[in-house]
């Protein structure tokens, strides 16, 4: 059907459960999330084998197993770990980990062995409680810490905490001990000794030592059933306790708002030695933790530096200039040579970012670091999407009461609020790249790993303290590659900071930035680390690209029939476009020369400009037709088409047929797909016509990430956030994704995803998709013979690949450590050839070379009864360490 100019059909999107088609595309789930940071104080988000080799890391939907001397992942379980506080390994099956939920389930999850359903059992306990924390697991019960949560973590309520001992056979439990007034507590090492801090400037230290021994072949809990024992210790320091840490001696350490750190002494020890203060830190810490040994007391906090005091003599060590600020810090019990470290990666500080919200925002980063040396041995990252509003609990909390009100009136698919993020993926390396305030992390999906990440503006590498958090940071707003992925165009603003206090403080200097890839000669053995062998560097910056106050809101790299597709496009806020492309465009593949052996920088100019007008809009988008002779502009609710070559108006009259603020503007063949505020059309530019892809829709301001196109099979993939009320009388955002002919109503196909979706790109025969939760999704093309086979024997295909993937990544990364691999103390490579430091650079370039002969391997062969070859081949690895 042919619709007039004008009329739109009433058809809305987000009801439409047509199916057909659906046997030749199918979405599934690539990545699980962000690394899950346990509610618990004494929660780490890995946990160590038993003997230390493998480390179970906790992502939000999804758990990974690291053989840690290879750091790869070996296997990756597909389980939603939303709402659990902290997991154990089982003693009573070592291959089991047990997940606590704060709503007293529990989850044995079989992590090492090869089996369809990873959850070997559920169960939940007797009595209906919260449980805040896992103090010890045995053969015949569970120690928990008990008692109401704190509505926000970054707040600390005084509370009513239980100690209670669970029996494992009848999940019946019994309180051991019941504290009040307590505003944070924590858990020794040995889990033994709990310190409770009380609102009445009173530290609670309660022993368990004749309820349990641990540590012990047998692992039971044993001894008295009643009463622990308790000793009650004042302390006089008035400031905030931020964070607490209590040792297996029964020292206690108190970190405050203003930097301080209380060390205080219980036990035998309480009365011969005083109270004394620990200084460095100058803002709040947020980390404590002691040493196995009762040695050494670890802290860190916002200014990104990891300490480390010697008790006896007061003396420090730092471990400095990490990724982010401290958040937990913790020691496994069967690894305690290693610490791992959870880093909080916040946002570019603005002036109106609140405390709560960028919390929401952050993302985290577990490090694993060698208690030896102080050596990275494992680096886990989840992707890190900037949502335009990622606090999405609170927002979220004040639409339900609207929609509370309005009852069924209300329409679901008009968002209040807009949860859309920017990616685009390289078209070379496939890596998908990630703008995140001044910084773009590139994303291995195949891998599923961060590859590395790329400061793309100035800012501050140290940690922000006090009133440095008023400096703002610089926000990367687009980015876009050319065609063979050669080259990279950024776009970033930094606003003045309110700490400058100047007449200029609302004014804003933009930069747009072109950046080449530079291959490494000598390949990635020069950058170690690196997977590709290159790294971006910096070709062309230009200040104020479209004049001041004028941001630029689109880039679209230009298509391979223009100049090769060496050029990018660009449009401002007022309709403004301009062209910009090399210096020299024949020769930016050679390697010019100069005198002094570096390569020649090409310099990106302005070859073609369309004046700006006077209407500001952030309703702005651009596409090229595929031939490179029309670029279509899109500026509030008008549609304006022009000649490439000489930038003059083109004749042809487009219709008013947005009906409403523009979103994204697109070419697929002869047909332009319009993707409004209001409705998605698609016009036939050879007739003039609309075609009968016309429906309503309601996008928010983001929207524009929200559709993605397939020139070559011409195909539009549409994604649709909706409200949906969850079983626990929440409000939540669902999504569904819709694929399209330009010229059909009708969806090719249709699927439902249980979160909302902040970004959609295409790349190659797929779409890959963002959601809320961080996570990435592939909508793709099913072959028949596959859609025809069995899961039995697709099940037997992906058990072979999974092993001959994972034995090759092994080999690989043996073949460095045999090979004398260089080493250098201290330094994450990005995988790019930037280094993030961590000691200096007098430690680095340290090799480690290691001869190996028959008398090394024999030890491999004995035992070697019913041993599997990936046991065989980590034995192996581990010798060649």
């Amino acid at each position: 059907m042919v619709l007039q100019y004008g009329k739109v059909p009433r058809n809305q999107i987000h009801s439409s459960t047509i199916m057909t088609g659906s046997k030749e595309w199918s979405m599934s789930m690539a990545s699980g999330g962000k690394p899950h940071c346990m509610s618990s104080p004494s929660g780490s988000v890995t946990v160590f084998s038993n003997d230390g080799r493998y480390s179970i890391v906790f992502m939000t939907h999804e758990v990974r197993v690291y053989f840690v001397a290879t750091r790869q992942c070996i296997r990756t379980l597909s389980i939603d770990m939303s709402g659990v506080v902290e997991a154990r390994l089982d003693n009573n099956n070592n291959n089991q980990i047990i997940a606590f939920k704060n709503n007293g389930e529990i989850i044995v999850v079989n992590w090492r062995e090869k089996i369809s359903q990873p959850i070997i059992s559920t169960e939940t306990l007797v009595d209906e409680t919260s449980v805040l924390s896992v103090i010890s697991v045995h053969h015949d019960s569970y120690f928990l810490v008990t008692g109401k949560k704190d509505k926000k973590s970054s707040t600390s309520s005084p509370h009513t905490r239980f100690v209670v001992k669970v029996d494992r056979a009848t999940l019946s439990s019994e309180t051991i001990a019941e504290v009040s007034n307590v505003i944070k507590y924590s858990i020794s090492l040995n889990k033994k000794k709990l310190a409770f801090a009380l609102a009445s400037h009173e530290l609670v230290l309660i022993d368990l030592s004749s309820h349990v021994h641990v540590g012990e072949s047998n692992g039971e809990s044993i001894g008295d059933n009643g009463e622990a024992p308790r000793e009650i210790i004042p302390f006089t320091y008035k400031s905030q306790i931020t964070s607490l840490a209590v040792s297996n001696d029964s020292v206690i350490a108190i970190g405050t708002s203003s930097g301080a750190i209380q060390i205080l002494y219980g036990g035998i020890e309480a009365q011969d030695r005083p109270q004394r203060l620990l200084k460095w830190h100058i803002d709040q810490v947020k980390a404590l933790q002691f040493t196995p040994d009762n040695n050494y007391l670890l802290s860190g906090g916002l200014e990104k530096v990891l300490v480390f005091w010697q008790l006896e003599t007061d003396k420090t060590q730092f471990l400095p200039r990490l990724n982010g600020t401290i958040e937990k810090i913790s020691i496994d019990y069967n690894k305690s040579d290693y610490y791992t470290l959870v880093l909080n990666i916040p946002i570019a500080t603005t002036s109106h970012t609140d405390e709560a919200e960028e919390e929401d925002e952050a993302s985290s980063e577990v490090l694993v670091v060698s208690a030896v040396d102080l050596v990275s041995r494992l680096s886990v990252n989840g992707i890190r999407p900037k949502f335009v509003n990622s606090n999405v609990k609170s927002t979220l909390a004040k639409t339900k009461k609207k929609f509370a009100k309005a009852g069924g009136k209300y329409d679901v698919s008009r968002l209040k609020h807009d949860y859309t993020s920017i990616f685009e993926v390289h078209p070379k390396s496939q890596n998908l790249y990630f703008p995140r305030g001044a910084t773009i992390q590139a994303y291995d999906l195949v891998r599923n790993e961060q590859a590395f990440t790329q400061n793309a503006a100035p800012m501050l590498s140290i940690g922000k303290v006090r009133s440095e958090n008023k400096l703002v940071d610089p926000e990367i707003s687009a980015i876009s590659f050319t065609q063979d992925g050669e080259w990279m165009c950024t776009f970033d603003t930094i606003a003045t900071s309110e700490v400058d206090n100047l007449l200029s403080k609302n004014d804003s200097q933009y930069a747009l930035k072109f950046w080449k890839y530079i291959q490494n000669s000598s390949g990635a053995s020069a950058n170690a680390g690196s997977k590709t062998g290159g790294y971006w560097e910096l070709s062309t910056k230009i200040i104020d690209p479209h004049g001041p106050s004028n941001p630029i809101l689109s880039i679209t790299a230009a298509p391979s029939t223009f100049h090769e597709g060496i050029s990018f496009l660009t449009a401002d806020d007022k309709g403004g476009l301009r062209v910009w492309r090399p210096r020299i465009p024949k020769e930016i593949y050679q390697s010019v020369k100069q005198p002094n052996n570096k390569l020649q920088q090409t310099a990106w100019t302005l070859r073609k400009s369309k004046p700006c007008g006077a209407l500001v809009s952030n309703a702005v988008s651009t596409c090229w037709s595929d031939d490179g002779s029309i670029i279509v502009l899109g500026h509030e609710c008008s549609i304006t088409a022009f000649n490439t070559h000489t930038f003059e108006e083109i004749a042809f009259q487009v219709p008013a047929i947005s009906g409403s603020r523009i979103r994204s503007l697109s070419i697929v063949g002869h047909h332009l797909i319009v993707l409004s505020k209001t409705r998605i059309t698609s016009l036939d530019l050879l007739s003039g016509k609309f075609t009968p892809l016309v429906a309503k829709v309601n996008t928010t301001l983001g929207g524009r990430n929200l559709i993605a196109v397939d020139k070559v099979n011409e195909l539009v993939c549409l994604a649709i956030n909706y409200y949906n009320e969850k079983e626990n009388n929440g409000l939540g955002v669902k999504s569904k994704i819709l694929m399209f002919k330009p010229d059909q109503l009708e969806p090719v196909f249709t699927t439902h995803h249980d979160q909302g979706v902040s970004s959609l790109r295409h790349f190659r025969s797929s779409f890959i998709f963002v959601d809320l939760d961080s996570r990435v999704g592939l909508v793709s093309p099913v072959s028949v013979a596959e859609a025809l086979g069995s899961e039995e024997e697709k099940e037997q295909e992906f058990n072979l690949a999974e092993d001959m993937s994972s034995m090759l990544l092994n080999a690989q990364a043996t073949a460095d450590i045999v090979n004398n691999r260089s080493i250098t103390i201290g330094a994450t490579s990005n995988g790019n050839g930037v280094h993030s430091n961590t000691v200096s650079d007098a430690e680095k370039g340290i090799e480690f070379n290691k001869v190996i002969d028959v008398n090394i391997f024999q030890p491999v062969f004995e035992n070697l009864e019913s041993v599997q070859i990936d046991t065989l081949f980590d034995r192996i690895i581990k010798i060649t360490r």
